[in-house]
């Protein structure tokens, strides 16, 4: 097969990743809700595998400044759009004399690509305890452009002792063609998936006629008056519409909840403010179920929680220790100090706080209160002093409630 033939295959195959890519991006921006990456990805036997991976603390670059995360899954859509480019130029007969050097470019890029999917392989069968579909798709399309890449290799001739001045004459041009798919990748995925003003997105087993009638059953619902004293809180404090969650920081549930909560604290921008509570799963600390976990490691996380709040880290600690859990990193007193060194909290205080009177006070008068409010599950959410059903939050249901409410004020 000669190499105009290869290339053509090549600009397929890597149009392939970046569909792929796209699809993973979506997945990524839209978790929780119903979007093409999610469908894409149950019609091809992956269920909610990638929704999973989407949600791990894996699946993004985060907190980059002026953009916030990014995906893993654009750098794959960056990759295979500068393949493309490539492989492109190898179709163009003014591009001939440097078919050398850029098959060796694009088998050198698709090897270390393979190198990456090695180990993001890894993470997801030893970590995140499950493979992505979509993700799988991806690996072998990268293999399929490494067998490419070394055929181009061989009917060009190429020597691997090119492949560095290859590089460095051509390291201007790659970046540019990352950095131009990747930046495509990201406005498209993202804007794909974010909603018009004051939504949402939509969620997946709930019609407008369920959706009506949970809201009914909620209005019809009494006020618990719920004491919230002592406990932290992100969004506006006088926000209209509070949202109360009780969690446990070894429930999966809960974690996922984190995300919808975060979404609905930057949609709904100074109109709702959410309380995190404690009811740990664990009978170390909470009179309320049976059996202790081993090592404490729910009410350690818990008091952890109260005490980091008292150094102005709640949201810090809270988010570390759920990446703590899904890394199966077990919360002890020793990886939460481990944690709060790097979140740079005074771990001296943080371990007095964490054995003192005080904190277990307020763990045990939050557990109280879910007493009576009668929990026995997590994640369990309160809004506006009504309950709605435990359990993950259905996003579209939410949204709808949070509209009605703020109709009414």
């Amino acid at each position: 097969m000669d190499t105009k033939k290869l290339s053509i295959i090549g600009v397929i195959v890597s149009a392939i990743g970046v569909i792929l890519s796209f699809l993973l991006a979506i997945e990524y921006f839209g978790q929780g809700t119903e979007n093409v990456g999610n469908s894409f990805c149950s019609i091809t036997g992956g269920g909610d595998s990638c929704l999973q991976v989407a949600q791990s603390s894996y699946s993004a670059i985060r907190g980059i400044p002026f953009i916030g995360d990014i995906p893993v899954a654009l750098l794959g859509f960056g990759f295979y759009g500068t393949l493309i480019f490539l492989f492109g130029l190898n179709l163009s007969p003014k591009h001939q004399d440097s078919l050398k050097q850029r098959s060796l470019i694009i088998f050198s890029l698709t090897a270390l690509a393979l190198f990456v999917d090695v180990v993001l392989f890894g993470i997801s069968v030893g970590l995140i305890g499950t493979v992505c579909r979509l993700c799988g798709f991806t690996y072998i399309v990268t293999i399929a452009l490494g067998v490419i890449g070394f055929l181009l290799i061989k009917q060009s001739g190429a020597d691997f002792k090119e492949l560095q001045s290859s590089v460095k004459n051509s390291i201007g041009t790659l970046f540019t063609a990352f950095l131009v798919t990747f930046s495509l990748g990201f406005a498209t995925s993202k804007l794909s998936t974010a909603p018009s003003a004051g939504t949402m997105g939509s969620s997946r087993g709930l019609d407008s006629s369920d959706i009506s009638k949970k809201i009914s059953d909620y209005e019809a619902g009494e006020k618990l008056n719920i004491d919230l004293s002592g406990s932290p809180s992100l969004g506006k404090k006088d926000a209209p519409i509070t949202i109360v969650k009780y969690a446990d920081f070894n429930c999966g549930h809960c974690l996922h909840t984190s995300h919808i909560l975060r979404t609905v604290l930057g949609e709904y921008d100074g109109m709702v403010r959410v309380v995190y509570r404690n009811f740990p799963l664990d009978g170390s600390c909470n009179r309320f179920v049976g059996e202790p976990r081993p090592g404490a490691s729910s009410c350690v996380a818990a008091v952890a929680s109260i005490c980091a709040d008292k150094q102005g880290k709640f949201d810090a600690m809270y988010t570390g220790l759920y990446d703590n859990t899904e890394k199966g990193v077990g919360h002890t007193t020793s990886t939460i100090l481990n944690l709060a060194n790097t979140l740079s909290l005074n771990v001296n205080q943080l371990k007095t706080c964490m054995s003192s009177k005080e904190a277990a006070d307020q763990l045990n008068k939050e557990i109280e209160e879910a007493g009576r409010l009668k929990i026995q599950s997590t994640p369990s959410l309160y809004i506006n002093d009504k309950r709605i059903d435990s359990g993950t939050p259905d996003p579209k249901f939410l949204k709808a409630l949070l509209d009605r409410l703020i109709q009414k004020i």
